[in-house]
């Protein structure tokens, strides 16, 4: 009877552990691309689905957002809690001088094109290859998703007029130029919706029909093309953003919780709601024209607009950079790659240019006036360096997982990369995120047990 009792306390503590250890729950990411921090919840638009989830979970006044402010190397970061520098995907344009390519987001072949995408492995893929709960994931054309080798488990087939996967660097900068004129600007492949009528619910009820399924995923992201779109022709303040704010907070949110709510899966799952960026209006007044200042024979402008990534030709880095340089020119930072601010995260990689200008916030730069937009214009824009533009995030969050009527202080976008692995139960792979702050968001009994 002695020698059965240590054997017994130990059964015990084992149950207790096992009691107490947290099940890997359902998580589903919804960006909306532009959603601003600073003009929802009655500031500008009114977003009552939003607020619903406020007080029904919780919310951040604002997360912080990584440099630079573009969509796909923050959706990216958002998949892999490491700053652009380290998954690779550096902006949303940039130069590889190991490639000799040109990447270009959005619907160019070279999104979809796998040597790009080596440098991270994002969140859905570690799931799946954890096997954690069958490790099933669903991904609705979140950028990036599809230069993968590897597709979740389920997914929507990009429409592609051209075969990317047969076309050569060198074949594919032919084509571009080609292709600009009969698709404006270009579709080389782009998402099925865009050959629909559907609005923001018919989206929102492909990934109810994945969660209803016998295998349902475990780890759902679904992107919103919108409200950017109208952010950027009409304005930061225009009657057509604010509309188009309102039109995704009912379509978007508002429909996702009313189905959820209807298929009783409102308390078994995980909701996540970002965007990557706000808005800030730019001016036909406020234009740097780089060919003013340097001869547009010695560099090449990989990606211009809120910031700049010049390559120079080879032994003129010097000569630009002091053309660029010795007059102090005004609403103008010029840097050498190894002069990047560490506080920007964004210098330790191949494809960050030699020389980066960064014109000031509202200020826009591009090459010469025959590359330049024409005429009166404002328009909104992003992507200079969040630290000085308040390009901000938004965080909502609700489930079972989370605190109710809860508001966070801000954090980081990478701190949501180990808080979504907590919730699903698999390892994190490593990131630049933390716990420490998105923790407290979580109800107690949501902690792990070591």
């Amino acid at each position: 009877m002695a020698s059965f009792w240590p054997f017994a306390v130990f059964f015990v503590m084992l149950l207790l552990h096992a009691n107490n250890a947290k099940e890997p729950q359902t998580v589903v990411l919804v960006s909306m691309d532009g959603m601003p921090w600073n003009l929802i919840s009655g500031a500008f638009a009114n977003t009552s689905n939003l607020d619903r989830v406020a007080k029904s979970g919780v919310k951040a006044k604002y997360i912080k957002t990584v440099v630079p402010g573009k969509t796909w190397p923050t959706h990216q970061s958002f998949f892999t809690g490491l700053y652009p520098e380290s998954q690779g995907i550096v902006s949303n344009t940039f130069w590889d001088p190991v490639f000799k390519e040109q990447f270009i987001y959005e619907y160019d072949c070279s999104n979809f094109d796998p040597k790009f995408y080596t440098e991270a492995e994002p969140i859905w893929l570690t799931l799946q290859r954890s096997k954690v709960n069958k490790g099933r994931s669903g991904v609705y054309f979140w950028p990036g998703f599809g230069g993968y080798k590897e597709m979740p488990s389920f997914y929507r087939k990009p429409i592609c007029k051209l075969n990317c996967s047969a076309l050569t660097g060198k074949e594919l900068l032919s084509l571009r130029n080609k292709t600009r004129a009969k698709f404006p600007p270009y579709e080389h492949c782009y998402p099925d919706f865009f050959n629909e009528t559907e609005k923001y619910s018919r989206r929102v009820d492909r990934v109810i029909g994945w969660l209803k399924s016998e295998d349902p995923p475990r780890f759902v992201a679904l992107y919103i093309d919108a409200p950017d779109w109208k952010g950027h022709t009409d304005g930061a303040l225009s009657k057509a953003y604010k509309d188009s704010i309102e039109e995704v907070d009912k379509g978007a949110v508002g429909h996702l919780l009313d189905k959820l709510k209807e298929e009783s899966l409102i308390d078994k799952v995980n909701l996540i709601f970002v965007s990557d960026h706000n808005m800030v209006n730019t001016s036909s007044e406020r234009v740097i024209l780089l060919d003013k200042y340097i001869d547009p024979s010695t560099y090449w402008l990989i990606e211009s607009g809120t910031i700049g990534h010049i390559w120079p030709n080879e032994g003129k880095l010097e000569e630009i950079y002091t053309n660029l340089t010795k007059d102090n020119y005004p609403h103008l930072k010029v840097y050498k790659k190894d002069d990047i601010p560490e506080e920007y995260h964004w210098k330790h990689n191949k494809r960050i240019p030699p020389i980066y200008v960064q014109p000031d916030v509202g200020w826009v730069l591009d090459k010469s006036n025959a590359t330049a937009r024409h005429g009166d214009w404002v328009r909104g824009n992003h992507g200079w360096p969040p630290q000085k533009s308040k390009t901000y995030s938004i965080l909502y969050a609700q489930g079972p997982a989370f605190k109710v009527g809860y508001e966070i202080e801000p954090f980081s976008i990478l701190d949501l990369y180990p808080l979504m692995c907590d919730l699903l139960g698999i390892e994190p792979r490593p990131n630049n995120g933390s716990m420490d702050i998105v923790k407290k968001m979580l109800k107690e009994e949501n902690f792990k047990v070591d």
